[in-house]
């Protein structure tokens, strides 16, 4: 039987990344760091070929797309992209310690948003609704194997969300130009949207005589 498969990767670094800022809608580049990681990640692994590269609207998601699937369709998908950190925008946990307001909304537990913050439960539901979004159109296009690029807190939000085993967004955690790999069945997932969480993402490198790393996940 035909499955889908979908490898969430999160983008490469910023320069936001390294020093430590909230970065959400802001919409920056990868930094020099950022782009010299993929491409070690490129020549120390393999990423699989997929049919098509879904992506966050924002910049280094994109950029990460162009660099690790060079030859590939794009598509942004607005439902990717980072949440917004209101005020909080681009700012360090430094700057932020004397803020009543950033203290209150650290407490674990407290549910708080701050004024012009995408609220938790919104930017759970968006992330959902995102991946969906995605299997339905291979589905319907017929694409078996797609990468999307993405932000590591819509990549938690999304695996929370759908993927089993049952996991924390925050436990659906990856390193830079990594990710995860998802299968869908359709067989179950046009009873619900579920998918099977079966690896990551990139792969050692075979030698040219071995077998295909990616054959066993075409069951």
């Amino acid at each position: 039987m035909k499955t889908y498969k979908i490898y969430l990767i999160r983008h490469g670094l910023t320069r936001a990344n390294l020093e430590g800022r909230y970065c959400g809608t802001t919409d920056i580049p990868l930094c020099e760091e950022g782009i010299q990681g993929l491409n070690k990640l490129l020549d120390m692994y393999e990423y699989p070929f997929v049919d098509t590269v879904y992506s966050s609207p924002l910049l280094r998601s994109r950029e990460t797309a162009e660099i690790l699937f060079p030859d590939c369709e794009y598509i942004a998908v607005d439902n990717l992209r980072e949440a917004s950190f209101g005020r909080f925008e681009m700012l360090r946990m430094q700057d932020l310690k004397e803020d009543e307001e950033y203290q209150k909304w650290i407490v674990p537990g407290q549910d708080y948003t701050p004024a012009g913050m995408e609220p938790s439960k919104s930017f759970y539901v968006r992330c959902r609704a995102g991946l969906i979004q995605i299997i339905d159109d291979m589905m319907q296009r017929g694409i078996t194997s797609a990468a999307v690029v993405t932000h590591i807190s819509v990549i938690g939000a999304a695996m929370s969300a759908l993927a089993f085993p049952k996991q924390a967004p925050y436990e659906w955690n990856c390193e830079a130009g990594c990710g995860f790999i998802l299968r869908a069945d359709p067989s179950l997932y046009l009873r619900e949207p579920l998918v099977e969480y079966v690896g990551e993402v990139p792969f050692d490198k075979t030698p040219k005589d071995e077998e295909d790393p990616f054959d066993d996940l075409d069951y």
